[in-house]
């Protein structure tokens, strides 16, 4: 499962360090080729939100197999696109069949020991961590040799062979929800009144991927222009850096199992205000950037991780309703940081974006502060 979401998620990552290129190819500006990654990110939100609640209603391997064919078609489509409309459009349409890795979380949560489900959620969630970060350095790599739509056609054929891969290899998994398809729907609204711990994991994971995800989306900006000129090749290094972060999750999963999620979210709420505070004055200093890097992957994927096991206690029949609306928000928080990313940019270059990724993460923290009172009286009672 891990491997599978390793191999998968990039797909709605590999735009982000060609954008320096894909603009010059469309002949646009930085600030409409910033369309591309948000709008694959919008389509990934709403397939959060109509396609993986299936996986409490539907034998899960079908669900995934489905989304993987699509999701790999339209990869190799987008590798063909003839103008920036068809290349946004596809993009947005792959991001909403892209959910296969998510639908593989609530299916692992389900298959762990109650002892171990921190654990094993690190696991599968380090396999997504690790191709988020290694999205950024294979398209680097690949972009460099093969030209941007050799990445996007090699994302599409391993999607196509990988969703007969888990049909034979991954274990049946049945439907715990019996009604309609609009009474799933509705369920996902029953569900956000009822558990308010949910809806402050969601809150706070889309504010900290929002962060996230307007750091890596201008800095392929900032490492392409002065002092750096950095190639395609050479940016992509700096997803490698990530990776060294998400080693962290199979740890910080364990850690949560054993000593409760507050303490590994507040770690990771420390780390990111930091990382962004270290960034802020790193504009010009390549080892700021690096230490940068690092520092915040590893809070953010910490405070992810978390925020994620907490939830798949709720409500044990409904796992994957309750990874929609986490997903969701963080993927919406993603797509509007993604874009905020660029205006700032556009406003007040390197400077502006850390200062607003600081500013969302004091936020995060905030809301985490201030639901202390629920959550002393609620954690431990799962709905």
């Amino acid at each position: 499962m891990a491997i599978t979401c390793t191999l998968v998620v990039g797909n709605v990552y590999y735009n982000q360090p060609l954008l320096g290129v894909l603009a010059r190819h469309f002949n646009v500006s930085d600030a409409e080729i910033g369309l591309v990654p948000t709008l694959t990110l919008i389509g990934y939100a709403f397939g959060i939100v109509f396609l993986v609640p299936l996986g409490d209603m539907v034998e899960r391997r079908k669900l995934l197999q489905a989304s993987m064919i699509v999701s790999g078609l339209l990869c190799i489509g987008i590798s063909y696109s003839p103008t920036l409309l068809v290349l946004n459009i596809l993009s947005m349409a792959m991001g909403f069949f892209n959910v296969s890795a998510s639908v593989i979380i609530p299916f692992a949560a389900n298959l762990a020991k109650p002892e171990e489900r921190g654990k094993v959620t690190g696991i599968v969630l380090s396999g997504i961590l690790l191709g988020s970060l290694m999205a950024r350095t294979l398209a680097g790599f690949i972009g460099q040799y093969m030209g941007w739509s050799g990445v996007f056609l090699i994302a599409g054929s391993i999607n196509i062979v990988l969703a007969f891969v888990t049909q034979i290899v991954l274990p049946y998994s049945g439907p715990h929800f019996q009604g309609s398809y609009k009474g799933l729907l509705l369920s996902l609204g029953e569900l956000i009144r009822d558990l308010p711990i949910a809806r402050e994991a969601s809150l706070m994971g889309g504010i900290l991927f929002a962060s996230f995800s307007a750091f890596w989306t201008t800095l392929t900006f900032l490492l392409e222009g002065a002092p750096f000129h950095y190639s395609p090749q050479t940016i992509g290094l700096f997803g490698a850096l990530g990776m060294i972060g998400a080693l962290a999750a199979p740890l910080a999963g364990k850690y949560a199992d054993k000593k409760g999620t507050a303490a590994t979210i507040r770690l990771g709420l420390y780390c990111s205000m930091l990382a962004f505070a270290l960034l802020a004055v790193s504009s010009v200093h390549a080892i700021g950037i690096v230490f940068g890097v690092l520092i915040l992957d590893l809070g953010i994927q910490v405070a992810h991780i978390s925020n994620q096991s907490r939830i798949f206690e709720l409500n044990p029949n409904a796992r994957s309703r309750l990874n929609t609306i986490y997903i969701f928000s963080y993927f919406t928080g993603g797509s509007l940081g993604s874009y905020a990313g660029t205006l700032l940019w556009s406003w007040g270059k390197w400077p502006a974006v850390s200062i607003g990724g600081l500013i969302l993460c004091a936020f995060a923290a905030l809301i985490f502060r201030r639901g202390r009172k629920i959550r002393a009286n609620l954690e431990f009672k799962p709905v």
